[in-house]
């Protein structure tokens, strides 16, 4: 804990918010009633109810500040905790050693680091997987009312936090009649209830908005390969972990628990995949509910390990492997600096100057607002430019040089590009001058 605390606390506020942590923090802003309708939800005010729970715990955090740490503060914490569930799910498979490496396994797997550290319902999504399988193994021993009333209570806010938490509640369902572990029925029924009324609108939500994720790639060989390979860290230490955790299947095929893990680990690949032939839904990020059990199995399997050499040496690979990847989860893949950008905005703007954006007024439009310089650059398109012809114009462009839309030339001759600057690899902004505010020429 002390060590993921530290590594998601490095350079937590560095890089601007990027388009999903914006539209977090837009949407915890929120009135309460809005926040808590699922069904019916103003998605253009709150956003979908994938991650409602997240949006209205952020609603009460933001209340401490809102700086790019402050609000990404939250999810370390979820992140963090994570690492408690982890532990014991192993401890009680395989002892205080497993428990120890599966933690250590766990908090280095960057995927961990880098979504403790970014505005969303991923690192709270892997809290909630953990502690379902921990609190499903705690009430298969010990046959308690409680443990199952806990399971039902925090998967009926889970199914919220991520949609792919219902995927883990399935397999650990798929698992409980597999083994015949079928608790009393009080106990069945407080886990039951709330899980079926929270999974109730889910039907009516997918039927209504369903249909918004046409930004996935289709299902392609690369595609699976790309997304575990993402998911793990690197080719590397992807087979590494398959293999220990095979490892650990093979070693204890007689224990129910080692397959309860194989369960939680493989059913949200499996059904990922299995869904994308129909419906593109292998998102690597997604995965994420995999890896408390992934790190709980592969730490199996290191302690499983015979005779203590290969024990001792696929340790050392793995954890060297680890460390190596470890970097890579503060890489700024997107390469989009909208808080500089909006900043240049604030110091050199006007309040009569208009703002052009193909893409990103809302992430632009997010950082002017809380600098207090709102009311620099509003929003037009190049037609309105055209027929008004305002003294001086912001262009953001995202992408590419090559994704750059054409907005200059279609303004030419009236205006002459002033300045231009890149903020990150994919988004520069440029301001036009109109003509007529220059000296006429010969």
């Amino acid at each position: 804990m002390l060590a993921l605390t530290l590594l998601a606390l490095h350079d937590l506020g560095a890089l601007s918010l990027w388009r999903d942590e914006v539209a977090s923090v837009i949407f915890s802003k929120g009135s309460l009633p809005e926040l808590l309708t699922i069904v019916g939800r103003d998605r253009d005010a709150v956003g979908l109810a994938n991650m409602a729970t997240y949006y209205l715990l952020l609603h009460f955090w933001l209340f401490i500040g809102e700086t790019e740490a402050r609000i990404r503060l939250l999810s370390v914490i979820f992140g963090v905790a994570s690492v408690v569930p982890v532990y014991f799910i192993a401890r009680r498979l395989a002892g205080w050693l497993a428990g120890g490496l599966a933690a250590g396994i766990f908090v280095l797997i960057p995927y961990v680091i880098h979504y403790s550290q970014e505005a969303r319902g991923y690192s709270l999504a892997m809290l909630v997987a953990g502690s379902l399988t921990w609190l499903l193994l705690i009430g298969v021993e010990r046959r308690t009312v409680w443990p199952w009333a806990a399971y039902g209570l925090i998967a009926a806010l889970g199914l919220y936090v991520h949609f792919f938490v219902a995927l883990i509640v399935a397999a650990h369902g798929l698992w409980v009649l597999a083994t015949r572990s079928l608790p009393p029925w009080r106990s069945a029924l407080a886990a039951l209830l709330p899980i079926l009324l929270a999974a109730a609108p889910i039907p009516f939500i997918i039927a209504q908005f369903g249909g918004g994720h046409g930004w996935i790639g289709g299902l392609t060989v690369q595609r699976v390969v790309g997304s575990l390979t993402a998911l793990t860290g690197s080719p590397f230490v992807l087979l590494a972990i398959g293999f220990l955790a095979t490892i650990a299947v093979i070693a204890r095929r007689t224990d129910p628990l080692a397959w309860l893990l194989l369960a939680a680990a493989l059913t949200p690949i499996a059904m990922a995949i299995g869904i994308s032939v129909v419906k593109p839904m292998l998102v690597a990020r997604y995965l994420v509910v995999s890896l408390p059990a992934l790190a709980a199995l592969t730490a199996v399997g290191l302690v499983s390990l015979r005779p203590s050499l290969a024990r001792y040496a696929a340790l050392a690979g793995l954890a060297v492997a680890l460390m190596v990847v470890v970097p890579g989860a503060y890489s700024d893949g997107r390469q989009m600096d909208w808080r500089a950008a909006a900043r240049w905005i604030g110091r050199d703007g006007l309040t009569s100057d208009r703002m052009i954006a193909p893409r990103g007024h809302e992430w632009i439009a997010y950082y002017l607002e809380r600098f207090g310089t709102s009311n620099h650059g509003r929003l037009t398109t190049v037609r309105r430019a055209r027929s008004q012809q305002p003294a001086r114009l912001w262009v953001i462009l995202m992408g590419g040089p090559q994704q750059h839309p054409p907005v200059a030339s279609k303004l030419a001759p009236d205006y002459v590009v002033a300045a231009t600057r890149a903020f990150g690899t994919r988004l520069r902004l440029v301001l036009l001058l109109h003509d007529d505010t220059f000296p006429a020429r010969d």
